[in-house]
Order: structure tokens, then C-alpha cells, then sequence
């Protein structure tokens, strides 16, 4: 059984922090560095938030001053920032489709608890396997078998990197488009800039159904991973005023719709592929990991070698 808030597993422990770093999976790791930097940068008063926050969309692409989108800022142009170590330093301004997502918060018990469950949950679903959509491309039908899924048996960390950026795609664009119609009773018209938490509780959801039946140890409490989610949802609500916590539930709602045709869609259909991640996302993370390249390799035994990840996290 797993301890929600335990180790992420075996691997480095007793070595220190930076071999405990160099033992994470290549897209966690570069999550948590991320992540570290830019919340580092932000509390040490190098880059002020507000350069770094998504409002609307307005924030990316600029408007004029009749309020209509300028086909001009549609190609990436330079916001000035504070000065760095003295220097004067510029970001792109669809910078912050990705910063949003990236800063914790304050230094504090909160992003201490924010940073290990992030780090903790994404480890964890890399390395146990996750939804694989990478395709098998293969020319001729399987005999004898009508209906098959369109994907490798077994996910990679591509699959997860590619998950990660729809993640934060839906992540955004359902803020935008459907929140605002929410009822009050549900938002009290509090609407976030940051989306940590939203993509926390993505992962959470996804590794949740991925692996419904994995036993965990919430707070002291036995449960099966499928009501992992809820559990959080509970505790944020009790902890939240009791209000509704909606960041969780964003991230839950753009988790399952991300299962859905990740998962679902392609056993119902067959062969029908919705999501498929870039054979050049295939190769970078491979690289990442120093793997040989996929490139235009064809056929399943011949496809991406495959990690066995069995018993590296019991439960």
C-alpha cells in the first residue's frame, strides 16, 4: 500500500536531495525544476507575478485600443519585465500559457504540501504507467481481431508529457469559456490567474482511473485510488470555508474528459484513434531518457521499447 504523502519510492533514498532529483522520471523532473525555478524567481522578487499570471487572453495576443484583437500581436512580441541581477530581461508574452501553471505560490506550508503532492502524484503515475496514446502504426488488420485498440499496450513518459499539455490546454480554455457561466453560488466570483492546483488535481484524476484498484493511505485512512479525488475534494471543501472547491474540480472535470478519449473512445471504436502524441514528442522524451529514436519505425514489436515498471511501486 502507498502513502499518499510518503516517498515517491526506492530509488535514491539515502542518497540526498539531488540524487532523490536524478531519480525522478524525466517529465516529472523537469516539472518540479520548472516549477521550482519560476516560483523561486517570483518569492525572491526577480519577476513580479503579475508577468507571469493568465487573466484572458488579452494577457497572450494584446488588444488595441478599440478592444479588438490586433493580428499583429498575434506573432509572438516582447512584454518588459523587471530587471534581473541588473540586466533587463524580456518574456514572450505566450509565456504565460505556461508560467500560469508553474508557480506555487508563497513560501509557505502551503507550497511545501503543493510541490510534494504534485511531485509525488506525477512520479508515481510515470513510473507505474500511464495512458498510452501513442499509435501503433501498422498497415494490415490484426486477423481475427475486429476491434483493438489503436495504442501500445504500455505508456511512456511521451504519453504522459503529451497528456500534460492537453492537460493545461483544456485547462484554459474551459476557464475561459465555461466557468464565466457558472452560477455564482458555485464561483463567489473567484476566478484564478494561477493553475497549479488545476493541474495537480488533472494528474491525481488521470492516475486515479489509470489505476482505480491501487491501494493508498490518505492521512491515516485505506482507500482505493479511484476515490483519491473526492477525498481531496472533501478536504478542500472542509478547509475552504465550505465552499466548493472548484480548482480541484476544474482539474477533475479536464482529467475525465481526458480519460474519455484517451481511454474510452478508442475501446468503444476499435481502431479509432482520437488522441495520437507526436512521434517527435515520442522522440525527444526518449532522447531525454536515452532511449534510441522512434522516428518512423512501424509495427508494434518494433515500436518504442518499453520500460517494465512491475513492482517499482507495491500496493
Amino acid at each position: 500500500m502507498d502513502n499518499v504523502f510518503g516517498a515517491a519510492g526506492d530509488d535514491g533514498v539515502g542518497g540526498g536531495p539531488v540524487q532523490w532529483f536524478r531519480s525522478l522520471p524525466p517529465v516529472s523532473r523537469a516539472l518540479l525544476a520548472s516549477t521550482l525555478m519560476v516560483t523561486a524567481l517570483v518569492n525572491l522578487e526577480f519577476v513580479k507575478w503579475h508577468y507571469l499570471d493568465f487573466h484572458g487572453w488579452e494577457d497572450v495576443i494584446g488588444r488595441g485600443s478599440s478592444g479588438r484583437v490586433e493580428a499583429w500581436r498575434l506573432v509572438p512580441s516582447f512584454i518588459e519585465s523587471p530587471s534581473l541581477l541588473g540586466v533587463t530581461t524580456h518574456f514572450f508574452q505566450w509565456n504565460r500559457l505556461l508560467t500560469c501553471f508553474l508557480y506555487v505560490g508563497k513560501f509557505g506550508w502551503s507550497a511545501i504540501i503543493g510541490l510534494h503532492l504534485m511531485t509525488q502524484i506525477s512520479a508515481r503515475y510515470e513510473t507505474m504507467g500511464p495512458i498510452s496514446t501513442r499509435r501503433i502504426h501498422q498497415a494490415a488488420e490484426r486477423p481475427g481481431a475486429r476491434n483493438y485498440s489503436p495504442y501500445h499496450s504500455r505508456g511512456e513518459s511521451s504519453d504522459y508529457a503529451f497528456a500534460l499539455l492537453l492537460g493545461m490546454a483544456g485547462i484554459l480554455l474551459s476557464n475561459a469559456f465555461l466557468l464565466p457561466k457558472l452560477p455564482h453560488s458555485i464561483t463567489h466570483n473567484r476566478f484564478h490567474r494561477f493553475f497549479h492546483r488545476h493541474l495537480t488535481h488533472f494528474i491525481v484524476y488521470i492516475w486515479s482511473k489509470q489505476h482505480p484498484h491501487h491501494r493508498v493511505n490518505f492521512f491515516g485512512v485505506a482507500l482505493s485510488a479511484a476515490y483519491l479525488p473526492w477525498a481531496y475534494v472533501l478536504i478542500g471543501y472542509a478547509l475552504n470555508n465550505q465552499m466548493i472547491p472548484v480548482d480541484i474540480l476544474h482539474g477533475m472535470f479536464v482529467g475525465h474528459l481526458y480519460f474519455y478519449f484517451a481511454s474510452v473512445v478508442p475501446q468503444v471504436l476499435g481502431r479509432g484513434a482520437v488522441l495520437s502524441t507526436p512521434i517527435i514528442l515520442v522522440d525527444f522524451c526518449n532522447w531525454l531518457e536515452e532511449r534510441g529514436r522512434v522516428g518512423n519505425v512501424r509495427g508494434g514489436i518494433n515500436g518504442p521499447m518499453l520500460v517494465d515498471v512491475d513492482g517499482v511501486i507495491g500496493g
